[in-house]
């Protein structure tokens, strides 16, 4: 019963890590929500029964103090709630943040509970290969032409963005990202075959590292390439006698079968649909495939058969000289194009040079808050105002500035704190461990990789898995094995098998503890540290259900966050699907469950009552107090009244935040110079000259950025239609001066 149950949990660990990644990789939080009330929950309910059994029963909680993944993920949830108390720049993004840390911590936790044990492990095992395969493998017949999914290959003309025009970037939906993915389960399938015993084990990964191989070179990710090749040299390093040998020629021929395969199908992605939904291979190239699959484990056993004969001496003569040879060949079988990427050549000012100016307007929006931040989603809310150039990016490009961004130098120390929970087990269980959590680690430094869901619920799978490596040793607080004379190593052996866990009520040892000393009763110096072991061991324990009280109620109260902001999603869901009165209804419920979604006041707005639009903008103001969106929808609504000082000012305060959008440049120079022309057919004077001021201003500014400026290697020039409309405010301030006159 009890295998039937760990097959039941292992299946679904497979199916929330693939369903993860099929879902955007859950980049999107609206996607997000309805996954990330039912971990909480679950997060809750193990969270309450350690602390039932810590209170009650006596037991140490290990369930959630031996998880160290969920307590530093569960520290950074703490962290933005508490950004909440400092008027965050966005209150929803700081609730969003808080809900997702939660749900990754409950996540890990769960796993810990059901996969933590040692002899569990391989079930977690089980589970992180099948959803590595699943994404993988479904990328691949996305670009082989056999399934379908939006923007699933990233086509482009630009020779900075790809060396052959098409980039595979799977159901996440983003090339580099996807890279990162390939190269950590390509790593982590070469370890794996290096340490198999049974030959199923070893065939399973050896079906697998090929094609994660050929998925990470399709995604030509440089970063996730560099970071791959870091982790296979610490590997080298880490490994040692037949595990090294086998690390270089298993790893060797992947890659040189992983290269032939590129070369192979390099081309199918560009023959695919025009919005990106999959490729076309050939048959010819399909059969090739196919033959580079079977060659791939093919040879694999054959290297397995060479391992396990040869003596560790000879292995490592052969081995780094077969690896040699097997590298050499791998990178000649590599189209011209991608030597060109791989050395940088003309694509180095691209992404590099889009990168120095975030890390450098980051870095601007740092300085304003350095300690704590400025809460959840801070740079894509504040990015604009700060922009050196008009770069459009909505995220900063490294995981651990944007933690920078929202929580400051805490939430670094906390990030720090989280990191070492994380590696600590691992690092103690098994080392090799490292490579692959390295490599999600080491390429968040450059990309976004930690705003996508599936990417910390991978994180915890693998830290859980490799925490379980080794044996867990634990320690009495305030005791220590091996040490003092054998009366208190034999007192201590009594606490550890819970027969001392308290004192008589005359403060007495307890009977156990004096049956430990051989019936003789114990010397007072003995007596005294009974009772003060005693003491430590029921505040340790009270600590302990504390926290996990503390724990619980958290989760608890992000599952009832993460239900209504579902909740939320599935009104406005609703929404879309009729008219009129059901469907400003359908929003307003919406706002009701959500009243920090700033998209649903915009969609509101226009089939409010006139009275309640004004309001219903305002509102969002004071949760999103630089929302661009929310600024301009107010000053379209002042024009629409007629209210140029209003309009005026409210689209002053956005182009502030937002300067580099010609679009709403433009409007603002449109709308002004009408509102001008409108009060002077009203003969209203003033305010015609003020409008029309206000577009000349409007425009003056526009010019500036237009002189200054370049996008995207073009310069940012001002639209005809906003130099129309100056020109016709100049003309109008012109007439306007013998209106005055004469009026």
């Amino acid at each position: 019963m009890r295998t039937i149950w760990l097959g039941i949990g292992s299946l679904a660990a497979a199916a929330a890590l693939a369903g993860a990644a099929f879902r955007y990789g859950m980049y999107f939080d609206e996607r997000f929500y309805r996954w990330e009330w039912p971990l909480c929950l679950g997060g809750a309910a193990v969270a309450a029964g350690c602390a039932i059994r810590t209170r009650i029963a006596g037991g140490r909680g290990e369930w959630f103090v031996g998880a160290p993944a969920a307590l530093g993920l569960l520290l950074l949830a703490l962290l933005y709630a508490l950004a909440l108390l400092r008027e965050p720049a966005s209150v929803l993004g700081t609730l969003q943040q808080a809900l997702r840390y939660a749900a990754y911590a409950a996540f890990a936790l769960l796993l810990h509970a059901a996969f933590g044990a040692r002899e569990r492990r391989a079930w977690l095992e089980a589970a992180l290969q099948a959803s590595g395969l699943a994404v993988a493998g479904y990328a691949l017949a996305g670009w082989l032409g056999f399934a379908s999914f939006p923007s699933m290959i990233l086509t482009t003309a630009d020779a900075r963005v790809s060396a052959v025009g098409a980039r595979l970037a799977g159901s996440v939906q983003y090339p580099n990202f996807l890279g990162t993915i390939a190269a950590a389960y390509g790593i982590w399938s070469v370890l794996q075959l290096a340490r198999a015993g049974s030959e199923s084990r070893f065939g399973l990964y050896a079906a697998g590292a090929m094609p994660y191989l050929l998925a990470g070179l399709l995604t030509e990710s440089r970063g996730a390439w560099l970071a791959a090749a870091a982790a296979w040299a610490a590997g080298c390093a880490l490994l040692k006698g037949r595990e090294r040998a086998a690390w270089l020629l298993y790893g060797g021929w992947t890659a040189l079968c992983g290269a032939a395969a590129y070369r192979a199908v390099v081309a199918a992605g560009l023959r695919g649909a025009a919005d990106g939904s999959g490729g076309g291979a050939s048959a010819p190239e399909t059969a090739l495939l196919l033959l580079l699959c079977a060659a791939s484990p093919a040879g694999l056993y054959a290297l397995r058969r060479l391992v396990r004969r040869g003596g560790e001496r000879r292995l490592g003569r052969l081995a780094w000289p077969g690896l040699a040879v097997l590298a050499a060949a791998s990178a000649a079988l590599l189209p011209p194009a991608i030597h060109g990427r791989i050395a940088g050549g003309g694509t180095g000012g691209g992404t590099a040079g889009a990168r120095a100016l975030f890390y450098r307007d980051a870095w601007t929006l740092i300085r304003e808050a350095p300690l704590l931040g400025r809460g959840g989603d801070a740079w894509r809310s504040l990015f604009r105002r700060v922009q050196s150039q008009p770069y459009v990016g909505s995220e900063v490009h490294s995981g651990y500035a944007e933690l920078a961004l929202d929580l400051g130098a805490a939430g670094l120390l906390a990030g720090a704190a989280a990191l070492a929970l994380l590696l600590r087990p691992v690092w103690r269980g098994d080392r090799a461990g490292l490579l692959p959590i390295g490599v999600l680690l080491a390429h968040a430094l450059i990309d976004f990789d930690m705003s996508f869901g599936y990417y910390w619920l991978l994180l915890g799978g693998w830290s859980v898995y490799y925490a379980s490596g080794g044996e867990r040793r634990t320690r009495l607080p305030g005791l220590e094995r091996g040490r003092g004379s054998g009366l208190a190593a034999a007192f201590a052996g009594a606490v550890a098998g819970g027969a001392a866990h308290a004192a008589t009520a005359g403060g007495e040892p307890a009977p156990e503890a004096r049956r430990a000393s051989g019936g003789r009763p114990l010397p007072a110096s003995a007596a005294r540290e009974s009772r003060s072991a005693a003491r430590r061991l029921r505040l340790a324990r009270r600590a302990r259900a504390a926290v996990l009280a503390a724990a619980c109620a958290c989760f608890a109260a992000a599952a009832a966050l993460g239900w209504r902001f579902d909740a939320a999603v599935r009104h406005r869901e609703a929404a879309a699907a009729v008219s009129g009165a059901a469907r400003a209804a359908a929003l307003r419920a919406a706002l009701e469950a959500n009243p920090y979604w700033t998209r649903i006041r915009l969609e509101l707005a226009p089939l409010a009552p006139p009275r309640e639009r004004a309001a219903l903008l305002a509102a969002g103001l004071r949760r999103e107090p630089q929302s661009v969106p929310l600024l301009w929808a107010l000053g379209r609504l002042s024009a629409e009244r007629g209210d140029v000082r209003g309009a005026a000012a409210f689209m002053r305060r956005a182009l502030a935040l937002d300067r580099f959008d010609r679009g709403k440049q433009t409007e603002a120079v449109v709308t002004m110079a009408r509102l001008a022309r409108a009060k002077r057919s009203a003969a209203r004077f003033a305010e015609a000259r003020l409008a029309a001021g206000a577009a000349e201003a409007f425009y003056a500014g526009f010019e500036a950025l237009d002189r200054r400026y370049a996008a995207n290697g073009r310069r940012f020039a001002v639209t005809p239609d906003a130099a129309a409309a100056a020109e016709q405010s100049r003309l109008l301030t012109a007439r306007l001066a013998p209106d005055a006159a004469a009026d």
